[in-house]
C-alpha cells in the first residue's frame, strides 16, 4: 500500500529469477561426448586377470606332466628298479596321471567354450595353447614308455633319443587328430590306453565344443 492507504501500482521485477531447467519444455541435459566413453559391453570384455590365472592352472598339470617325463626320458637312464616286475607300479602312475592332466584340460576348454561370446575368433589362441599342452604330454608319455619299455611300440622310432622323441611326437599329432598311419603301433595295454585317452580326449572336446556353441546361437 502507499502513503494514502491505496493500492501500490505494478512494478516489474528487475532481477534474475531462479529457474528449474527440468520443467523447460525441450530441455536437454548435458552429457559427456559419447564418444570418448567406453560402453559397458566392452569393460565388461576386458581380459581378466583370475581367468589367465584359472587357465594356466588348469594347464599346469600337463605342462609339469611334459616336462617330467622329458626330464626322465633325458636323465634317468634305464632304471632297474622301474623295469623290475615289469614296472606295473610305474605304468598304472603313468597312466593315472596322465588322465588326470588330460581332463583337467579337457575342463579347461569346455569352460573356455562356455563362457565365450561371439565372434569367436578369440577363443583360437587359449584353445590352442590347450591342445598343444596335450600333445606334448603324450609325445613325452609314449617317449617315456618307449625309453624303459622299448618293446611297448612297434615301428621305426629312430635310434637316437631325439629322433625317438619326434617320432613320438608324430605319434601323438596323428593320434589326437585321429589320423594314425599305422606306421608306429602300440604293443602293451599301457601303450593302448594312453593312445586311448588321447583320442577320447579328442572326441569329447569336439563333440562338446560343437554342442555348446550351438547351444549359444539359441
Amino acid at each position: 500500500m502507499d502513503q494514502n492507504g491505496g493500492p501500490t501500482p505494478y512494478q516489474p521485477y528487475i532481477g534474475t529469477y531462479p529457474l528449474n531447467p527440468s520443467i523447460i519444455r525441450g530441455y536437454k541435459p548435458s552429457f559427456p561426448n559419447a564418444q570418448n566413453c567406453a560402453p559397458p559391453r566392452a569393460q565388461s570384455l576386458l581380459l581378466n586377470p583370475t581367468l589367465d590365472l584359472n587357465y594356466w592352472r588348469s594347464l599346469s598339470p600337463a605342462l609339469f606332466g611334459a616336462a617330467g617325463a622329458l626330464f626322465l626320458s633325458f636323465f634317468s637312464g634305464n632304471n632297474h628298479l622301474i623295469q623290475r616286475f615289469e614296472g606295473t607300479l610305474f605304468k598304472l602312475a603313468l597312466v593315472g596321471y596322465t588322465i588326470g592332466a588330460t581332463i583337467s584340460v579337457a575342463f579347461c576348454i569346455t569352460n573356455i567354450i562356455s563362457d565365450s561370446k561371439a565372434h569367436h575368433d578369440h577363443l583360437i589362441a587359449p584353445i590352442g595353447g590347450a591342445f598343444a599342452s596335450i600333445i606334448l604330454l603324450f609325445a613325452a608319455d609314449y617317449f617315456l614308455l618307449y625309453r624303459f619299455f622299448p618293446s611297448s611300440f612297434k615301428g621305426s622310432v629312430g635310434d637316437d633319443a631325439w629322433t625317438q622323441f619326434f617320432s613320438f611326437l608324430y605319434l601323438s599329432i596323428t593320434s589326437i587328430s585321429t589320423a594314425d598311419l599305422g606306421d608306429i603301433l602300440p604293443i602293451n595295454i599301457t601303450a593302448r590306453a594312453l593312445i586311448s585317452t588321447e583320442i577320447a580326449f579328442n572326441l569329447f572336446i569336439v563333440t562338446t565344443g560343437i554342442q555348446l556353441l550351438l547351444a549359444q546361437r539359441h
